[in-house]
């Protein structure tokens, strides 16, 4: 299984019925650009234009940046970790928590600019 950005760009517009062009459109980004992120061309993608995506899709930011290894552990009598009593389910996640605690950081500061940047624009508009 693909868990890279792209892919679960990818994945995610494809569950919308989306064609690449309509959703570049959207993003106001050219299809050729979100072809080469979908398709792995493109590794180092701007924070804000994540942002975008996240809100476009109404995903948290996180949804993108976990890369997650399911493990299965099960006892000798069930086949089946799912539905069995002994079984574990362990989750790792490749970001180191510093990461998180500042991506965590970044979006609470991006939500509070964009609520100040509303408001004046609302001000604005009223005068």
């Amino acid at each position: 299984m693909n868990n890279t950005i792209g892919f679960k760009i990818k994945k995610l517009r494809e569950q919308k019925n989306l064609s690449q062009e309509d959703m570049a459109h959207q993003l106001d980004i050219s299809q050729s650009y979100l072809s080469k992120i979908e398709n792995g061309a493109i590794e180092k993608i701007d924070f804000l234009f994540m942002q975008k995506v996240a809100e476009f899709f109404k995903v948290e930011p996180q949804y993108f940046l976990d890369d997650q290894v399911v493990q299965n552990i099960t006892d000798n009598n069930h086949s089946s970790a799912f539905g069995n009593p002994y079984s574990t389910i362990t989750i790792h996640n490749s970001i180191s928590e510093n990461v998180l605690e500042n991506l965590v950081q970044n979006q609470e500061q991006m939500s509070k600019l964009m609520e100040i940047q509303n408001k004046l624009i609302e001000s604005l508009l009223k005068k």
